[in-house]
């Protein structure tokens, strides 16, 4: 039995907009939970010896003591990794391995 006040596709329509609403809402407050946890990641950086220089660089991925790679504009071997560290707000802190 429908409501007096509202007819049922009415009823419907406003059901619909009401879960529009929350929807996007929901979605909103998600992005923005995204943005805070981005914002908050510290990043990882290398200390390393390529050759007889030593280079501080941000982490990659699948470093390791003879890999060949770019030491600032030119091409090397990695001898020597000291320390993998975030950057942090009273500065650098190594990492525990």
């Amino acid at each position: 039995m429908a409501n007096p006040l509202f007819p049922d596709w009415m009823q419907s329509l406003l059901l619909l907009l009401f879960l529009g609403i929350a929807i996007a809402l929901a979605l909103q407050q998600a992005k923005e939970l995204k943005k805070i946890q981005v914002a908050g990641q510290k990043k990882v950086y290398t200390l390393l010896q390529c050759g007889e220089k030593e280079y501080t660089r941000e982490y990659r991925e699948g470093d390791y003591v003879g890999a060949r790679t770019n030491c600032n504009e030119e091409e090397g071997i990695i001898t020597k990794i000291y320390a993998v560290y975030q950057q942090g707000e009273k500065g650098k802190k190594p990492m525990k391995t």
